[in-house]
């Protein structure tokens, strides 16, 4: 399985089909909020108890990625440091996500990524699974990015837009750059 994987589905449909795939390989998934005035990473942890306030974060103007690991933590991890995904022995065992925010117009790209090129074999088997899991939604379609980036959707009447790169350069909006630029995602 690719190390890279593009699929544009709303953030619900998403988790849908994901939390099985997490159950059964022990895998958690955790939301990432940071409060550009004060700087602060707050993370909050997927459950089936709190689904609809986790979906909510990906709506806030304060959601800026979420992942998925296998490393076992001991509590909830509420407001941290810079780097806790990135570091190791955190690292080995998680997975990046970003995209999935979701206006009337547009809907963005989720994109995943391995984070460390040799993982941790619990969370290198999770990505297979969720990847074959989440190819197998009904009528979900392939798009070729270029010769070697293919993207999956489901058909919609919103304009897909790449997942948000996060460049100070940009100062407007991401969904308005993409729009006023004509980024979109084709859909055949």
């Amino acid at each position: 399985m690719g190390v890279y994987f593009w699929i544009a589905i709303p953030v619900d449909v998403f988790f849908q089909h994901c939390s099985e795939t997490m159950k059964k390989h022990g895998v958690s998934a955790y939301v990432e909020m940071i409060n550009a005035t004060l700087g602060k990473r707050n993370y909050m942890k997927y459950s089936e108890e709190n689904a609809s306030h986790f979906l909510d974060c990906f709506s806030s103007p304060d959601y800026h990625s979420f992942f998925f690991s296998s490393y076992p933590f001991s509590e909830n991890l509420g407001s941290t440091e810079f780097g806790l995904f990135f570091d190791s022995p955190v690292a080995d065992h998680s997975i990046i996500g970003s995209g999935g925010y979701e206006t009337d117009k547009t809907l963005e790209t989720i994109h995943l990524r391995q984070i460390m090129k040799q993982p941790d074999k619990s969370i290198k088997a999770f990505y297979a699974a969720l990847q074959r899991n989440l190819k197998k939604i009904p009528d979900l379609k392939e798009s070729v990015i270029s010769a070697q980036k293919k993207q999956y959707y489901l058909s919609t009447s919103k304009t897909i837009i790449p997942q948000n790169a996060r460049s100070r350069l940009i100062k407007v909006p991401w969904e308005e750059h993409c729009l006023h630029l004509g980024i979109s995602i084709k859909q055949e």
